[in-house]
């Protein structure tokens, strides 16, 4: 079934495609004199409409009908002859017939959304005056025929929505194009790098397909390029400087590959640009300044990536910005002031980043802004007057972060969406216009019990939770941690915390106080080395191949160095102090053999020893190891509870200690998300988080009581343990990957 964002597309390219051809449809305009049909045109309309008996408009076309102006769908030149077929949104229920080459004067064939079915005929390569060939919308199958070569005065060319396969080799040579539609399809291999070749074309719609590989830096030669779309593919490598020489182009959107590097300081996209789009890839660094000298930009779109750093002021120069998309990266620092002088921003995103300190006053003008989205971050303060100017808000989403003081009222009437749980807000109001219209959640603050939005009462925090909020009043100001850290949300036990300074960790009688000691680490891929076991190996794009899809394989990765996981002072002290961690990754797993699963893989924390080879199982490396396994086969003999299930092991066993079905499939190739978190209070908690989205879900999938102190058995001399993967394929030729992954100690 075809998603939203497919519907859309396919809407979009109706609506051109028709578009296209009512243009077409004034080359015969109200009034005008009849066009007798040529005689042998007239006899191969006929043998035509008997190849497409599903098209009930051909009993106007044949010999009896000679008016070249009351065929439907056709349209003559001057002598006669057949210049243009047109037909859209029909049943034909057939493949193009090898007699359409008996059109010699044919110059555009649009057969759209009409259930055109078998291959592309060699016999479209005879039409040597095609200037459109629009077969979209349909079921043709096969690889592009290397014939397409011959169509030298081909201009426009839409093959969108079908089901073509292999390379786009053949199209290279086209040298008068000026439009290519090719998404929606199963297009693989590399872009050819004589696509630079194509220096007249506008548009080049390649979405939706399976390219691999690298960008070629050829693109830079495409003058003439305006919209260059290559979404939802599987490209890698780095984004190539070249395109700041496609002076004309003022759409890019690459998202939804695999594309790695950083955004260069350094020019790398045209002045004339207005759409920028680089979602969901695996680009990291920070986001440089010289975005600001694209003054006509419209819109950024970098979200769920691996960017870090702060946001530049100098974004705030972009005045005809409309939207700044931003969610799913490590950004910190604080929002920046110079973000208010955007005026005609429409769009805020900022969800999911690590941003703290106040929103900036001077976002109060920000009126024309209907979508405010910075939850998931460690900002503070109040912002209802902020918000009282901006009435045209549909959407307002403040979840997890530190706000306080009054709650913010519906700021407008169009308002769908009101999140502002898990903060500490303390007094106030909201009501809706139309409460069955909007969206909302107002629980885990600080407000009255009492509270009732719309009818319901929402759960707030407990009352010693609002009144000791890292050793302040919630919302104060005050000097917190003991002067050596800063107060952060931590949301899984949804309470306030230090967050320690380096060198400096939390006293463990009193967490609200920094003291001198190790504070643990950070490792995350593309910075870390990588020791690899069994059938492991690092692919070209930085990810990690755990099994490669032949029966009975094994492999392991792990990061180094070791991570500590405690702080022991002295031998007495049998586990000092727990540091705690978060482990957060994207995988995938493909299907086993028949549609079944494979063993799967885990996630584990091990003695250092590991790293020199052990033994691997699903549950963990050795006794001294704890593992989250993503499970894909039933064995009734570890008790597993189903084929898809998520389970924690300790000490290498493959029993689980807890187990829980999975939310998703996990074995059907796609890519998931995980996030593992440990808490070492109140005896060690695990919890593990699943989303096939980059956003982390507010609910864990399993929690599960654990003791690394106890499993672990550290001691003051070994202290450091491994964080890494492992993954079995069984009986089954399955696959293992993994894309990214951070590993944090110390929370």
């Amino acid at each position: 079934m075809p998603t939203h964002r497919q519907e859309t597309q396919r809407g979009r390219l109706e609506l051109h495609l028709l578009l296209l051809g009512g243009l077409a449809c004034l080359l015969a305009p109200w009034g005008a004199a009849a066009v007798r049909l040529h005689p042998r045109d007239a006899t191969s309309l006929a043998l035509l409409a008997s190849e497409w008996s599903g098209f009930n408009g051909s009993d106007t076309w044949g010999l009896r009908h000679v008016d070249c102006t009351a065929m439907e769908g056709v349209f003559c030149d001057k002598d006669g002859f057949v210049s243009a077929i047109m037909l859209k949104l029909l049943n034909l229920g057939a493949p193009i017939p090898a007699m359409i080459s008996r059109f010699q004067r044919l110059d555009t064939l649009m057969l759209t959304f009409c259930e055109i079915t078998g291959t592309i005929p060699d016999a479209l390569f005879d039409l040597r005056r095609l200037n459109t060939l629009a077969i979209a919308g349909n079921p043709i199958s096969g690889t592009l025929p290397d014939g397409f070569s011959r169509l030298t005065n081909l201009e426009y060319l839409y093959l969108a929505s079908n089901q073509l396969s292999g390379p786009i080799t053949p199209l290279a040579n086209l040298l008068q194009l000026k439009e290519l539609y090719l998404p929606q399809n199963s297009f693989s291999g590399s872009l050819p790098n004589e696509l630079g070749n194509l220096t007249a074309v506008t548009r080049l719609l390649l979405s939706y397909n399976l390219f691999s590989g690298n960008l070629p830096y050829s693109i830079g030669n495409m003058a003439s390029l305006k919209e260059f779309l290559l979404t939802y593919n599987v490209l890698t490598g780095t984004i190539p400087d070249s395109l700041s020489r496609l002076h004309s182009l003022e759409l890019l959107d690459l998202s939804s590959n695999q594309l790695t590097g950083s955004i260069l300081e350094s020019p790398m996209f045209p002045s004339s640009l207005k759409y920028l789009g680089l979602n969901r890839n695996l680009l990291h660094g920070s986001i440089p300044t010289s975005l600001a000298s694209l003054q006509q930009l419209d819109r950024i779109s970098l979200m769920a990536n691996q960017l870090s750093g702060s946001i530049p002021s100098a974004l705030g120069d972009l005045r005809r910005m409309r939207f700044l998309l931003l969610s799913g990266n490590a950004l910190s620092g604080s929002i920046p002031t110079a973000i208010g002088k955007l005026t005609n921003l429409v769009a805020l995103y900022l969800q999911e980043n690590q941003l703290y300190g106040t929103i900036p006053s001077t976002l109060s003008n920000l009126s024309r802004l209907e979508r405010l989205v910075v939850g998931i971050n460690q900002l503070c303060g109040s912002i209802e007057p902020i918000l009282r100017a901006m009435r045209n808000l549909t959407v307002l989403s403040l979840s997890g972060n530190l706000f306080s003081g009054r709650l913010p009222n519906a700021p407008g009437p169009s308002l769908t969406q009101y999140r502002v749980d898990g903060n500490f807000f303390s007094h106030g109001d909201v009501k809706f216009t139309n409460c069955s219209a909007v969206l909302w959640d107002t629980s885990k603050n600080c407000l009255a019990a009492s509270l009732s939005v719309c009818g319901r009462t929402s759960t707030q925090r407990p009352t010693a939770v609002c009144t000791a909020f890292c050793g302040v009043v919630a919302g104060s100001a005050s000097p917190a941690c003991g002067g050596h850290g800063y107060c952060a949300l931590n949301a899984f036990t949804a309470m306030g915390e230090c967050t320690c300074d380096p060198n400096y960790m939390l006293n463990s009688s009193n967490s609200n106080a920094c003291m001198p000691g190790a504070v643990g680490a950070s490792l995350e891929s593309g910075s870390a080395y990588v020791s690899l076991l069994g059938s492991a190996s690092v692919l070209s794009n930085g990810s990690i191949l755990l099994t490669g899809g032949a029966p009975n394989q094994q492999g392991a990765a792990f990061a180094s160095p070791a991570m500590r996981l405690f702080h022991i002072p002295h031998k007495r002290s049998p586990c000092g102090t727990e540091l705690g961690f978060l482990a957060a990754f994207s995988f995938a797993m493909s299907p086993g053999g028949q549609g079944r699963g494979g063993e799967g893989l885990a996630f584990v924390v091990a003695e250092a020893a590991s790293e020199k080879g052990a033994s691997v199982r699903l549950g963990g490396v050795g006794r001294r190891s704890v593992g989250v396994e993503f499970d894909s086969v039933l064995s009734v003999k570890h008790s597993d509870p189903n084929d898809n299930h998520v389970g924690v092991n300790v000490g290498g066993s493959p029993v689980s200690l807890a187990s829980a079905t999975a939310p998703l499939i996990l074995n059907d190739a796609q890519t998931k998300h995980a996030w593992i978190h440990y808490d070492p209070t109140s005896g060690g908690t695990l919890r593990v988080f699943l989303s096939s989205d980059p956003m982390q879900p507010l609910t864990p999938t399993l929690t599960a009581g654990v003791s690394l102190c106890s499993v672990l058995k550290p001691t003051a001399s070994d202290s450091l343990f491994l964080f890494g993967f492992v993954a079995l394929s069984g009986s089954q030729p399955q696959r293992h990957a993994i894309f990214s992954w951070s590993f944090t100690t110390g929370l």
